[in-house]
């Protein structure tokens, strides 16, 4: 009888020491909302000169990202726009860094809106494109909409926000 209750235990201790194994390394995923705000330190634009209005430019961005952990990471973009009149589409390149030094790499694809006083909208997809440390093999993206305060000129500073959705795994560690 003595045997039996001790292979029981024994049973019982190899499911809980299995079971903590397998959700320790199971892949974790995380569905989130945030805002980033970011400033355009340097914009470069060039008159494409087909259509009145049309323009190509680079801008550097740099401001902060705000996650819905509560964790707030320095934003760091490049975005190239290809717009005329204020509209078309834009790509951005960016990095979150992390107080620890943690990073979270992406890219960001969309419509840029042209609004009245210059004001813009914009909206369209983000896709993980790496991270380090804590996010290494980060996958996954979502979906971004946002806002720009002063139209894009030669120099000038404009004032950016974007609001995020996003869903995305990290492998297990």
């Amino acid at each position: 009888m003595r045997t039996r209750l001790w292979f029981a235990i024994l049973a019982v201790i190899i499911l809980v020491g299995f079971t903590a194994m397998s959700l320790a390394g199971a892949e974790k995923t995380v569905q989130e909302k945030g805002r980033s705000v970011y400033h355009f330190v340097k914009t470069e634009v060039m008159k494409v000169g087909d259509v009145p209005g049309h323009v190509v430019g680079v801008a550097d961005t740099s401001g902060l990202a705000f996650f819905g952990t509560g964790e707030v990471a320095n934003l760091s973009q490049k975005i190239i726009l290809d717009l005329t009149n204020g509209s078309g589409p834009h790509r951005a390149y960016f990095v979150d860094t992390f107080e620890d030094g943690s990073t979270i790499l992406g890219v960001s694809e969309g419509i840029t809106t042209a609004r009245a006083g210059g004001i813009s909208t914009f909206e369209g997809k983000i896709t993980y494109t790496g991270g380090s440390g804590r996010f290494e093999g980060i996958k996954g993206g979502g979906s971004y909409t946002g806002k720009r305060t002063a139209p894009v000129v030669q120099g000038g500073p404009a004032e950016c926000y974007s609001d995020t959705d996003v869903t995305y795994t990290l492998p297990p560690r």
